[in-house]
């Protein structure tokens, strides 16, 4: 689906009254799954990227070339919209901006650009740390910037709320607001009441990620402004548990036909696209 219409259709449920979940995609298999199955929008977690291209944890060791490609593997092979974690942008305010140009070019509908001081400092304890505001700000206004005339989905994002209160995340979301972002992104929020302050101090559509229990009900964050929640990567998970499992069997003498949860060949036919290459092959090799 052409990047214009995925980003007309993300604004449109971001300025809706709904509140959308997002499909966990990390190349192009799972973005053609989020389609088939009906899914509005996705996202790409930093997290995934790495898992994806480089089998890392999620230390800012994947590069911003690397995280482009793979988001073009996927917008080019789903038609969901998909908003792009893409942590610090990389660097300061100018590796920001290419950020934003990559990932524009690479057919993201949604760049997010994050707070938090990233890769850890030299020296630095384990505990997440925050970039200081006007430095953050900077980067928000660059990514802006960045996005001149194109449609692109921005959101400011920040980890505040669970790394030093929530009147510091909305401190720091209502700056990112003046600056010019089209979304707020904040994950990690624990109870109503931190959700129902932010949403009466904030008045962009809001995008949060792996909410407790207590706010894991659509029509409450729908109340609260939120358009678009993610409940976390477990789908990723659950898929390397299950391919651990499987190739286990295989390697302990469990025959291949015997193996359980194998994907049946219409659905991998529907997530390689096979019908479409089939076509193809008659129209175009002279197949029968």
């Amino acid at each position: 689906m052409p990047t214009r219409n995925c980003r007309a259709r993300l604004r449109a449920i971001l300025g809706g009254a709904r509140c959308v979940p997002m499909a966990s995609i990390f190349d192009p298999i799972s973005a053609r799954l989020a389609a088939d199955i009906g899914f509005e929008a996705g996202l790409m977690g930093g997290s995934l990227a790495s898992y994806a291209v480089l089998g890392a944890p999620d230390l800012i060791l994947i590069t911003l070339t690397e995280l482009a490609e793979q988001v073009h593997r996927c917008t080019r092979a789903g038609a969901v919209p998909l908003v792009v974690d893409a942590d610090h942008g990389y660097g300061n305010a100018l590796n920001v901006m290419r950020t934003i140009e990559e990932l524009d070019h690479a057919g993201a509908a949604g760049v997010m650009i994050e707070d938090t001081l990233l890769p850890r400092a030299y020296g630095a304890s384990a505990k997440p740390q925050l970039l200081p505001p006007d430095e953050s700000i900077g980067k928000i206004k660059a990514a802006v910037a960045a996005r001149g005339d194109s449609d692109l989905v921005v959101l400011g994002r920040t980890s505040a709320a669970t790394i030093t209160n929530v009147d510091d995340a909305i401190a720091r979301l209502s700056a990112y607001e003046a600056a010019g972002v089209d979304a707020v992104f904040v994950p990690g929020l624990r109870t109503r009441d931190e959700l129902d302050r932010l949403a009466a101090a904030v008045r962009l559509p809001i995008v949060t990620g792996s909410p407790a229990d207590a706010l894991a009900d659509e029509a409450y964050l729908a109340s609260r402004r939120v358009r678009l929640w993610s409940a976390g990567h477990q789908a990723f998970s659950i898929a390397v548990e299950a391919l651990r499992a499987a190739m286990q069997a295989v390697r302990d003498g469990t025959s291949p036909s015997r193996l359980s949860g194998v994907a049946s060949k219409d659905v991998l036919d529907r997530a390689t696209a096979a019908t479409v290459y089939e076509q193809a092959i008659k129209r175009y090799l002279g197949g029968d």
